[in-house]
């Protein structure tokens, strides 16, 4: 019997940092000076690295650098915004 090949997949497979598709994570617009630009174009090309991933590491760094208050501080902010993105039923709120 003859054995079947696999097709390839279409399209380019998801590279978001747990296998997400990149396209569904939330945009943000921000206002950069000209060498902090220029700075995270040349990272990016110098490593191969998305920019998006270059900032997503750089506050992981800045967040795992905070005093152990401030962390706790943050991570209360964080949950609480969280929570109240989304009813008590669980249903997504569209606030943002």
């Amino acid at each position: 019997m003859a054995r079947q090949q696999r097709q390839p997949r279409r399209g380019r497979r998801p590279l978001g940092l747990h296998g997400e598709k990149v396209s569904e994570y939330p945009q943000v617009m921000i206002r950069l000076p000209r060498q902090t630009k220029s700075t995270l174009d040349a990272l990016s090309a110098l490593t191969g690295t998305p920019i998006w991933r270059l900032i997503d590491q750089a506050v992981a760094v800045y967040v795992r650098d905070l005093p152990e208050p401030e962390r706790r501080l943050l991570a209360g902010v964080r949950d609480r915004r969280a929570a109240g993105r989304h009813g008590r039923d669980g249903a997504r709120r569209d606030a943002d």
